[in-house]
C-alpha cells in the first residue's frame, strides 16, 4: 500500500541545479521520495551528487550551506517516519476524544461487505438491554449504506490511487479489511446474572457519575477484529457513535459491459445541495439538483462504493470532561412537532404509534447524539403558548396550546423520553415560573397579574404582560400541582423551574398581590422565597434536583429555599458565574454572549426600519468554540462546573428554519464540553477544528438535517491550518500548496 504522496516536491535554488550534475541530483531525489514512500526501497548509497557537494563544501562552506538548506530541511521531512499509533493522531471525528491515536493515511482499513457487530462471548452470556442491541443494527444498517466522501478535492482516492492525478480506474486494492466489531461490558458490569443496565438508564444517571459511564475505549487495528469495551451500555453507545465517524466512502465505477477503466466521476459534488426540500447524500446521482461538474461520466455505470477508514490503525480512550451538555429548545413561542425534535423515519415513528400529524420533533435528538450532546433541556411552555397537555390539568393545554393538533399529549412527552434515553439524552422540563405564564390567564384567570396590561415594556420583558400571583397560597399549591403532574413524564433526575425575568411592577401594581404582602409582613421577594420553598419542596420530595435561572442566586437577595444541589442556568452574561459560585451552587454555562443561537436574527417587535436583537451579534460556532468554562473560576470551585448548554429561544424559529439555526453551531458546544481543554489550556482553536467541523457538518446533511455551511465548499476540500481560507496565514508554505 502507497502512502499519500506529498503534493508537491521544494525546488533546489538555481545555483545549486547549476553546480550540482543534474542526473545524479534527479537520481537522488527520487531515491529520497521512494524512501519515504515505500519501506521496501533499497537503503540511500552516496552518489556523484554528494560528493560534488563535498567538494563545494571544501571551496565554498557558507554560500553553500545556504543553498543546501532548503534541501536539509525538505529532506528531513521525507526521513521522518510515518504516523503510527504512538505518534499525533488524525483522527476525524467529532467531539475528538480525549485521548487518541491513528496511522497517517498510509495503510487505511477497509469495510467487509459482510461486516458484522458482534459481543464479546462473556458479554454475549449475559441478558442485554434492548437499547443496546437497537444501537448496534442501526450503526450496522448506517454502514452498509455509507455514503460520506472525504473531503479533499478528489474525494478521498488519494488514499488507494497509484497514479499521481488521483484516477478512479486505478485504485490499489484494500490491503487490510474490517469484518468484525466486537464489544465487550466490563466484568463489573456483568456481575450476577442480572441485565446490564440500559442505554436509558444510564442517561438518566447524576450528572457527576455520567463520564465515567460515557467513558469508553476503541480500537481497530490493521488487521484482526476491532473492538469497543465500556463499562455500561451508554459507554458502548458512544463509542459506536465514535466508530461510526471514522469511515468514508470512495466510489469505484465500472461502465457497464466494461472492465473497470476509462471513466472519469464526479468530484465536487456538493452535498449542501437542496432540490424540493430534499437533503441530497454526498456523491448521490440520479437526484434532481444534484450540482456536478465537468468530470460526470458521460456513459452509463454502476457505481459500488468502497467504505474505509483512512488513519488505521486507531486507538482511542475516551471520555467527557464534563456530564453536562445541553441543548434547550423552546417549545412555546412557536410550535415544534415531535418529529422535528427526534428525526425518526415513518415507519418506525409507526411502529411506536405516533400520530402521522405529529411526523416532523423526530430531527434534533439524533443530530445531538450524533455529536454526543446528553441533556435536552426542553423549555416547554411560556407566556405565549401552553403546548404541554396534562391529564390532570386539561384546562390549561387546551385553552392555552395555539390549537388542538398543536400540543404534546402525555404519551407523545414520553415517547420523546424514551427516544431521547435511547441515545444517551436526559430530558429535563422546564415548566417557568412564576414569570413567562401569562398563558395560564387563558384558563385560571384567578391566578394571574397583569395579563396582556399595556405597554407591554412596563409589564414584562416581551409580549405578553401576565405572571402568577406568587404571594397567593393558593398559587403554590397549584403550581405543586402541576409540577406533580408534569415530573413524572420524564426519569430525569433534574426538573427546571425557571424563575427568570420577574417583573416588579406587574406585582406592585396589583391589588392582590399588594393585599397578601401587607397581610403577611412580606416584601416581594420574601413572597418568592415562600413560594419557592413550598414548589421546590414537591418536586424535592419527587426526588427531582430543581433547576433555575441565575436571577433566582442573584437579584433576590437571600432565597433561603433553595437547596445546595440546586443547579443555576447562567445565562445573562458569562461573568455573572463567578456570583453564583461564590454562594456555592453548581452551575451549568449557558451565557447568552456565548450560547444564544437566536442572537444576530433581528429585532422581531415591530417598528419602522426594524432593528437588532438585544443580544447581537450572531454567535459563530468559533465564538463558541472559544469560551473557557473556567475563566475567572478558582480551582475548589471548579467542581461546581457541570457543564454547558446551547440555547434556542424561538421567537423567529420554527420547524421549518431551526436545524439551520442550531447545526452545526450547536456542536462546537458538545466538543467544547466533551473535550474540554486543549493541552489543560482554554480557549481551544477553532482553526485546528474547522476541518472536522467541515466534516461532522457534511454528515448532517447526508442524514437529512438542514446544517448550514461554514464556508464556499471549494474551503471545505481544502482544510487545515495552512488552508486558503484561514486568515491566520498571509501566504500558504510552497510546499504545502497544491
Amino acid at each position: 500500500m502507497l502512502h499519500r504522496q506529498p503534493s508537491s516536491h521544494l525546488p533546489l535554488p538555481p545555483e545549486l541545479q547549476e553546480s550540482l550534475p543534474s542526473p545524479s541530483l534527479s537520481a537522488t531525489s527520487s531515491t529520497l521520495m521512494a524512501s519515504k514512500l515505500d519501506k521496501h526501497a533499497p537503503p540511500l548509497r552516496p552518489t556523484g551528487a554528494i560528493r560534488a557537494i563535498l567538494t563545494m563544501l571544501a571551496h565554498s562552506p557558507f554560500k553553500t550551506l545556504s543553498l543546501l538548506l532548503p534541501l536539509l530541511a525538505y529532506s528531513a521531512i521525507l526521513f521522518l517516519p510515518p504516523a503510527s499509533a504512538g505518534s499525533k493522531s488524525r483522527i476525524t471525528v467529532w467531539p475528538l476524544p480525549s485521548s487518541s491515536s491513528s496511522g497517517d493515511g498510509g495503510t487505511p482499513v477497509c469495510l467487509s461487505p459482510g461486516f458484522r457487530i458482534l459481543f464479546d462471548e462473556h458479554t454475549a452470556g449475559s441478558p442485554l438491554p434492548h437499547d443496546l442491541k437497537a444501537a448496534v443494527k442501526r450503526t450496522e444498517a448506517a454502514l452498509k449504506d455509507h455514503r460520506h466522501a472525504y473531503l479533499s478535492p478528489t474525494a478521498g482516492r488519494e488514499f488507494f490511487s497509484r497514479s499521481k492525478d488521483n484516477s478512479t480506474d486505478d485504485l490499489a486494492t484494500c490491503e487490510h479489511v474490517l469484518t468484525t466489531l466486537y464489544l465487550a461490558l466490563d466484568s463489573d458490569a456483568l456481575g450476577g446474572g442480572k441485565e446490564v443496565p440500559s442505554i436509558l438508564s444510564s442517561a438518566v444517571a447524576p450528572a457527576e457519575s455520567r463520564p465515567e459511564l460515557e467513558a469508553y475505549r476503541l480500537i481497530v487495528p490493521l488487521d484482526g477484529p476491532a473492538s469497543i469495551s465500556a463499562q455500561s451500555a451508554l459507554g458502548l453507545f458512544r463509542g459506536l457513535t465514535t466508530f461510526e465517524q471514522l469511515w468514508y466512502s470512495v466510489p469505484i465505477s465500472h461502465p457497464s459491459g466494461h472492465g473497470g477503466s476509462g471513466t472519469s466521476y464526479t468530484v465536487l459534488s456538493r452535498p449542501d445541495s437542496l432540490a424540493a426540500s430534499q437533503q441530497l447524500p454526498l456523491g448521490s446521482s440520479g437526484s434532481q439538483g444534484t450540482r456536478q461538474d465537468q468530470h460526470t461520466p458521460s456513459t452509463s455505470a454502476e457505481t459500488e462504493r468502497r467504505v474505509y477508514a483512512p488513519f488505521a490503525p486507531y486507538e482511542v480512550d475516551d471520555k467527557p470532561c464534563f456530564g453536562w451538555r445541553a441543548v434547550l429548545l423552546d417549545t412555546s413561542r412557536n410550535f415544534f412537532s415531535v418529529p422535528s425534535i427526534v428525526k425518526a423515519s415513518r415507519q418506525s415513528l409507526r411502529l411506536i404509534n405516533l400520530t402521522p400529524r405529529l411526523w416532523r420533533v423526530t430531527d434534533m435528538l439524533d443530530t445531538m447524539a450524533m455529536v454526543k450532546l446528553n441533556v435536552f433541556h426542553w423549555h416547554i411552555t411560556d407566556s405565549n403558548s401552553w403546548p404541554l397537555d396534562l391529564a390532570a390539568y386539561p384546562q390549561l393545554a387546551g385553552r392555552g396550546a395555539y390549537g388542538p393538533h398543536q400540543k404534546y399529549s402525555e404519551d407523545e412527552v414520553g415517547m420523546v423520553v424514551r427516544y431521547a434515553g435511547e441515545r444517551g439524552i436526559d430530558v429535563v422540563l422546564e415548566i417557568d415560573t412564576p414569570g413567562h405564564t401569562a398563558i395560564v390567564a387563558e384558563s385560571h384567570p384567578d391566578l394571574i397579574a397583569c395579563y396582556e396590561r399595556t405597554p407591554f415594556n412596563t409589564y414584562a420583558h416581551q409580549p405578553p404582560s401576565g405572571q402568577l400571583r406568587f404571594a397567593d397560597p393558593r398559587v403554590a399549591e397549584f403550581v405543586s400541582g402541576v409540577f406533580t403532574a408534569s415530573a413524572g413524564l420524564s426519569g430525569s433526575r433534574y426538573f427546571s423551574t425557571g424563575g427568570d425575568e420577574l417583573n416588579v411592577a406587574c406585582m406592585m401594581e396589583d391589588e392582590p398581590t399588594k393585599e397578601l404582602l401587607d397581610r403577611n409582613g412580606w416584601t416581594l421577594d420574601e413572597a418568592l422565597d415562600d413560594f419557592t420553598r413550598k414548589t421546590h419542596a414537591t418536586l424535592i420530595g419527587l426526588g427531582k434536583t430543581p433547576l433555575v435561572w441565575q436571577e433566582m442566586v442573584l437579584d433576590h437577595g437571600p432565597m433561603w429555599s433553595l437547596s445546595r444541589d440546586t443547579i443555576v442556568d447562567i445565562w445573562k452574561d458569562s461573568r455573572d458565574a463567578r456570583a453564583v459560585l461564590d454562594r456555592g451552587y453548581k452551575i451549568v454555562h449557558a451565557p447568552a454572549d456565548y450560547f444564544y443561537l437566536d442572537c444576530g436574527q433581528g429585532g422581531w417587535i415591530a417598528k419602522e426600519g426594524g432593528g437588532n436583537s438585544w443580544c447581537d451579534p450572531f454567535k459563530s460556532w468559533a465564538r463558541m468554540y472559544s469560551f473557557n468554562p473556567y475563566e475567572n473560576v478558582d480551582e475548589a470551585q471548579k467542581e461546581l462546573v457541570m457543564g454547558g448548554q446551547a440555547s434556542l429561544w424561538a421567537e423567529q424559529t420554527d420547524e421549518t428554519n431551526f436545524e439551520a439555526v442550531m447545526w452545526p453551531r450547536a456542536a462546537a458546544v458538545a466538543e467544547l464540553f466533551w473535550t474540554g481543554s486543549s493541552g489543560g489550556r482554554f480557549p481551544r482553536s477553532s482553526v485546528e477544528a474547522l476541518p472536522r467541523m467541515h466534516d461532522i457538518r457534511y454528515r448532517m446533511v447526508e442524514s437529512g438535517v438542514r446544517a448550514v455551511p461554514l464556508q464556499p465548499h471549494w474551503c471545505a476540500l481544502r482544510p487545515g491550518k495552512w488552508s486558503y481560507c484561514t486568515a491566520q496565514v498571509k501566504q500558504m508554505p510552497a510546499e504545502l500548496s497544491s
